[in-house]
């Protein structure tokens, strides 16, 4: 906590390394710290929250050697960790920056070796929700260690067996049935909202004070979550005089809904556009006083899974829905346990790969360790119902079929499965002998051996695509110091933001990434300096790559 780091608890924490030779011995020095801490990805929010999608260790800013003893991180395979801190200061002259470098330097001389692991992502985030330190109490201080699961070959049969089950579903489906499919009307109703719209009209008289004397209509758009609960407000930006904010928040007050958009069976966040007449008064537009909702529609990731229309009929809006051919794909995945939810970009290769009819010749470089299980099964329905013209060669790689983690070499760790061919049933068998060979043990895989492997099964020429994990960065990046191949990197599991790593790894070797959302070309012309917002995320190239410097 900023304000609670005073002289005296700065200096239990030197002496609590003076007096440890283990810390000693691994503590880096003061030029390795600095550089390394210039090259932290760095974002501000309002108050921190947890990433769903890995397990998550707290070490709070106040931990001894016995508490991250406790935790086992030596043996843990850490992924991220964020450094989380306040901005308020009581003092204006604290230096965060120093403070920031010694805890750094505290949890690396406890774990030795993790300033230069190259697969962890370090953030640092800093909380801008409290300006008292009353206020500031309950907001989290110190370390969050995100850590992933550790492959095992009981945990690589279960995802065989799962992912077996779930293919026979598919292909029961002639592929022609699955496109026909892409049309079926499923159950559509608009979102309950918690008020009728003349009483929302009557609500936002009561809820805006601000003394309005230009007449306009404005329009409005809000975010909607599952449950109903609104997320965003944003009023569009008028030429004339307007109280932005105090008519966001009337229209937060006054716009309130009850359920998500529920589509067959299941409920979605969804996006609802409006108007507002301005000043408040008798007259209507839209036909409604003073209030009109106007449109709602689906964010994208839903709106891959189904199309929605929104229809009339004499005075009563409804909706229909129809599914699309992702929707179906992902409607044959409910083999999947309740508690494994599909990540929001569960499709993500079957969408790339459609944008993209023109790589037709590329090679098929995939990782299918325990991380990537949603993702494999992707490719492989998207596989089954696009039958291949050509005979195409595949690259499964499991990081080293079980080999010991401790064993693990750069260049040689194998678990390298390829086959060349046309038929979706022997793509299907040897991705599937792939993982039953081994699940990946740690998290760092060896895309880079993977990738020089299936550059030699072909000519130099032509162009690979690594289906990679965004989360976990491979421990032998290195390896592709020299190559000339050019890489088509499409990204699974981004969900909170683009790992910088493979930024980096894109610009320096001029690779391309691939996203549900984005194509992201010509990164190695981007200059030192320069900054690139991609997704709402803004980050700044540097001397050694990229880093996350803005987070909405």
């Amino acid at each position: 906590m900023s304000w609670l780091f005073n002289k005296a608890l700065l200096t239990s924490f030197i002496l609590f390394l003076a007096t440890s030779a283990s810390f000693a011995q691994s503590t880096p020095s003061e030029t390795e710290l600095t550089t390394f801490y210039d090259q932290l990805n760095a974002y501000r929010t309002e108050r921190y929250q947890p990433l769903p999608d890995l397990e998550a260790l707290e070490l709070p800013a106040t931990f001894s050697g016995a508490d991250v003893q406790a935790l086992h991180l030596n043996e843990r395979h850490i992924v991220r960790i964020d450094l989380v801190y306040t901005a308020f200061r009581l003092n204006p002259s604290f230096n965060q920056r120093q403070l920031n470098l010694s805890r750094i330097r505290n949890l690396a001389a406890v774990v030795p070796g993790l300033l230069q692991d190259e697969s962890v992502t370090w953030t640092l985030v800093e909380q801008t929700g409290c300006n008292s330190p009353t206020a500031c109490q309950p907001f989290f201080h110190g370390f969050v260690v995100y850590v992933a699961k550790h492959a095992t070959a009981a945990t690589s049969r279960a995802e065989v067996d799962s992912l077996t089950r779930k293919l026979r579903l598919l292909e029961k489906k002639h592929p022609k049935a699955a496109k026909k499919a892409s049309g079926k009307k499923v159950a559509c109703n608009l979102p309950l909202s918690r008020f009728t719209v003349r009483d929302m009209a009557r609500n936002f008289r009561r809820a805006y004070t601000c003394p309005e004397r230009t007449p306009q209509v404005v329009k409005f758009q809000m975010t909607v979550d599952a449950d109903g609960k609104t997320q965003t407000v944003q009023v569009q930006p008028t030429a004339k005089p307007l109280c932005t904010e105090a008519l966001e928040k009337a229209l937060r007050e006054s716009v309130v809904f009850a359920s998500g958009f529920p589509i067959d069976r299941r409920r979605f966040p969804f996006i609802v556009k409006g108007a507002v007449r301005l000043p408040i008064g008798p007259f209507q537009v839209f036909g409604y006083p003073d209030l009109a909702i106007t449109n709602f529609s689906l964010p994208d990731s839903a709106a891959r899974l189904y199309r929605v229309f929104l229809k009339k009929k004499g005075k009563h809006d409804y909706c229909e829905a129809r599914i699309t051919k992702a929707g179906e794909l992902l409607a044959a995945a409910d083999t999947v346990p309740a508690e494994l939810a599909l990540p929001p970009d569960a499709n993500v290769v079957a969408r790339v790969m459609q944008r993209h009819p023109e790589w037709s010749k590329e090679v098929v470089v995939t990782d299918v360790t325990g991380s990537m299980f949603t993702y494999t099964y992707d490719l492989l329905a998207w596989l089954q119902l696009s039958a291949l013209e050509d005979k195409k060669t595949f690259v499964f790689f499991n990081d080293g079929d079980d080999q010991p983690d401790k064993d693990k070499r750069p260049g040689k760790t194998g678990g390298l499965h390829h086959v060349k061919t046309d038929s979706y049933e022997a793509i299907k068998n040897k991705l599937i002998e792939a993982m039953k060979a081994g699940g990946g043990g740690d998290a760092p895989e060896n895309d880079a051996e993977a990738l020089l492997y299936a550059q030699q099964l072909t000519s130099e020429s032509t162009d690979l695509i690594l289906i990679a994990d965004n989360y976990t960065f491979p421990r032998d990046a290195k390896l592709l110091k020299n190559t000339t191949a050019h890489v088509r990197i499409i990204l699974c599991g981004v969900h909170d933001y683009i790992n910088p790593k493979y930024l980096a790894l894109a610009r320096k070797h001029g690779f391309s990434l691939h996203t549900i959302e984005a194509d992201l070309m010509d990164l190695s012309k981007l200059l030192e300096g320069e900054t690139i917002t991609i997704q709402g995320q803004q980050y700044q190239v540097t001397k050694d790559g990229f880093r996350l410097v803005q987070k909405t």
